[in-house]
């Protein structure tokens, strides 16, 4: 089946997360874009979306795109010229293809320049070609409509001009599982959005039938936040619970593998309510008309059974006794009371009321403002921008339900001695104003079992998994402790923290993206200005422990050809490219990490045209490429069993052939630096007998990392000369 270039438009903040969930559904070449992603597949990819994507409100074939005017100031084109350009582009799409002339058509359009000042003097413009084209033609013209045969999407940005086509015949945000009537203050998309960030998808992931998770609503309204956890608890797509979902005036479907696509979501929503791990699901609200409305909804869609009450926050029934349960609650705002004086009264009944709830629960806030959070008495843990509707909003998310004045517990004179001795030990360091991003205190004391790192002005504190001798609420306790005590000695406020854990990860887990707050800074290194996320991942895409590495690559690149194999966010490309390469080469099978490398040279102005990026399987890359490299940095995962790979990767066991794949591509005269963190690692000695392989492993340790050498290990590989 062929395949085509598709944009899916979704809503600002959550672009990352439609990425995922596309690639999840078959997406190829995913980049995440402005307002939607970027992505190739099969005409079975986009049904599939239209089909099962929560977060899309549209899909769209792109059918051309192409420049409206040149790439300097000095020689813009005039706005006759880019109607000429973007007249042209329009020309080069067979309309006959794609509706009759006694069909109906409407432009969708987006974007301005000089010639196109507002959006709907560019629809109606691109509407006049259109027609007349099919004037022409077929001697008629197609008619516009509301609801029309085919919906024609034009966007103009930078420059550039990309033409489609929607195959979604209505915005995807819809469900259909409301009267008209209903009050809906969340689109559906924006529920699931919310409970994605909130971490319903791995308390799915956990739940089982002996531990069954419960998810609870408080306010729930019409439902929307309780229906949604429900369609993702027992495997509906969206699309059976929305009325034509597709266009079906597209001459080009197929509609026989639309309907076995459908047949196959049917079978799985039938096999969902059987086969599903025991949830319990609990809507509560104050206002008896849309607390009925959300109770018809679930009956109307035949969900199982759930726990419906209408109480005022504060007279809520008590929590059901489940070890694991989820609050998500967007509560009213200033905006949709009839007395602003009732929100803070309101939200300290809701923050009571979620300090009530069992241990172990989680909850997530949606609030326009950060002020109306603190009035709760909960201290969040993340938060995450939203869009609802026009309004900026965020989601506040708690990983453990204690009030602000539990979570901030006294600083521990022993840490802060340990801090104060360690920040003493880097001070020399720290002046050379080479970094300002490095490690402070790594396990130091055993009771402390943490790794701190200062990004700048924000601290990112990961938690050593605790053995199972400790108790949790012990350990708990000591990440508290350690969380405050190093926001008192070195300065950093709490909101300026990123508190994770880090525990072993097995299979694609490894790779999950944790959590979707779009937050990017940038620190520097050796020159380099390197883009970091303090909050969505387990790292932050910086290693700092080769810091040494990269620096090396830099010092030796000038005029030389670079390979950065397991490129990962590209900051050893950086590197390289600012130290003079004649080129770099940069290789890695995630789309998001290659794009992630692309901003950091845009971060160093480095023109990328000299410069190559790779999505693939390293090893296959390797066997099929003819070139050759003076310098190759290759710093490979311990294991990885990506769904891209045709078979799992184990460092151990596959770096004897990784590593003749790459000294096959190193000059003569070359060095490759091979690294790799796992603890066990041993280099297998045949290898020694091939190559000429030098120990760079004291050298490669940072000043900040000289506690902890066996962070990694490192040699340099050259051939025998």
């Amino acid at each position: 089946m062929n395949s085509f270039d598709w944009f899916l438009a979704c809503p600002r903040y959550i672009e990352p997360l439609l990425a995922d969930e596309l690639t999840v559904l078959g997406a190829e070449a995913v980049r995440v874009g402005h307002a939607g992603v970027q992505v190739s597949g099969d005409l079975a990819f986009a049904y599939r979306a239209i089909l099962w994507s929560r977060l899309a409100s549209r899909v769209t074939l792109q059918l051309t795109s192409g420049s409206l005017g040149t790439s300097t100031r000095t020689e813009r084109r005039t706005p006759e010229q880019e109607m000429a350009a973007l007249g042209a582009l329009l020309a080069e799409v067979n309309w006959t293809d794609h509706m009759s002339a006694s069909g109906t058509l409407r432009v969708r359009f987006s974007g301005r320049t000089d010639a196109f000042r507002n959006t709907l003097f560019g629809a109606q413009w691109v509407k006049d070609q259109i027609v007349d084209y099919f004037q022409r033609h077929q001697g008629a013209r197609p008619s516009v409509s509301e609801d029309p045969d085919l919906t024609i999407v034009v966007n103009l940005h930078k420059g550039q001009a990309t033409i489609g086509i929607e195959l979604n015949s209505r915005s995807l945000h819809a469900r259909d599982y409301r009267s008209p009537e209903a009050s809906a203050p969340l689109r559906e998309s924006l529920a699931a959005a919310v409970l994605w960030r909130a971490g319903w998808p791995r308390k799915l992931a956990e739940a089982t039938t002996e531990s069954p998770c419960a998810c609870v609503d408080p306010m729930c309204g019409s439902g929307t936040i309780l229906i949604e956890a429900a369609l993702m608890a027992y495997d509906w797509a969206p699309g059976l619970v929305r009325k034509d979902s597709l266009n079906l005036a597209w001459p080009g479907h197929d509609l026989d593998l639309w309907e076995a696509l459908f047949a196959d979501a049917r079978e799985r929503q039938s096999k969902g309510v059987l086969e599903a791990p025991r949830f319990v699901f609990w809507g509560n609200d104050a206002t008896e008309v849309v607390y009925s409305q959300a109770r018809e909804a679930w009956r109307q869609l035949g969900l199982p059974d759930a726990r419906w009450t209408q109480a005022r926050i504060d007279q809520m029934p008590a929590f059901p006794e489940i070890d694991q349960g989820l609050i998500t609650v967007n509560p009213p705002y200033g905006q949709r009371l009839s007395d602003p004086s009732e929100v803070e009264d309101l939200y300290r009944e809701l923050g009571a009321w979620m300090r009530s709830a069992p241990d172990n629960w989680q909850g997530a806030v949606l609030l326009p403002d950060e002020r109306d959070i603190r009035t709760t008495g909960l201290f969040f843990n993340k938060k995450h921008a939203l869009l609802n509707g026009q309004l900026l909003c965020h989601l506040y998310r708690f990983d453990r339900l204690q009030a602000r004045e539990v979570f901030r517990p006294v600083a521990v004179p022993d840490l802060t001695n340990r801090l104060r001795k360690n920040l003493r030990r880097l001070k020399s360091f720290v002046r050379q104003e080479l970094t300002n991003a490095y490690r402070v205190y790594d396990a130091d004391l055993p009771e402390y079992a943490v790794a701190i790192d200062r990004y700048g002005d924000w601290l990112h504190i990961q938690e050593y998994a605790p053995p199972a001798t400790i108790e949790p609420a012990v350990a708990a306790r000591r990440l508290e402790e350690a969380v405050a005590t190093a926001s008192e000695t070195l300065a950093v406020p709490p909101e300026r923290i990123a508190v994770k854990q880090r525990r072993q990860q097995k299979g694609r887990n490894q790779y999950s993206r944790l959590d979707e707050s779009g937050h990017q800074m940038l620190v520097f290194e050796h020159g380099a200005k390197v883009e970091v996320n303090m909050l969505d991942y387990l790292d932050t895409g910086l290693f700092l422990d080769h810091r040494p590495a990269r620096f090396w690559l830099q010092q030796q690149a000038r005029g030389k050809r670079v390979l950065n194999l397991f490129c990962y966010t590209g900051v050893a490309s950086v590197h390289a490219a600012l130290g003079g390469a004649k080129c770099v080469d940069s290789v890695d099978l995630s789309p998001t990490y290659l794009a992630w490398a692309q901003r950091n040279f845009q971060h160093n102005a480095i023109e990328e045209s000299r410069h190559g990026f790779y999505r693939a399987d390293v090893m296959a890359w390797l066997a099929d490429t003819n070139k050759r490299w003076d310098l190759i940095f290759l710093d490979p995962p311990t294991f990885s069993n990506s769904s891209r790979l045709d078979r799992d990767f184990d460092i151990q066991r596959d770096h004897e052939a990784l590593l003749e794949l790459a000294m096959s591509r190193l000059n003569p005269k070359g060095v490759l630096l091979f690294s790799n963190n796992f603890r066990r690692f041993r280099l297998a000695p045949q290898l020694s007998e091939r190559y000429r392989i030098t120990d760079w492993h004291r050298e490669s340790l940072p000043t900040d990392f000289q506690r902890n050498p066996r962070i990694h290990q490192c040699w340099l590989i050259r051939h025998v000369t």
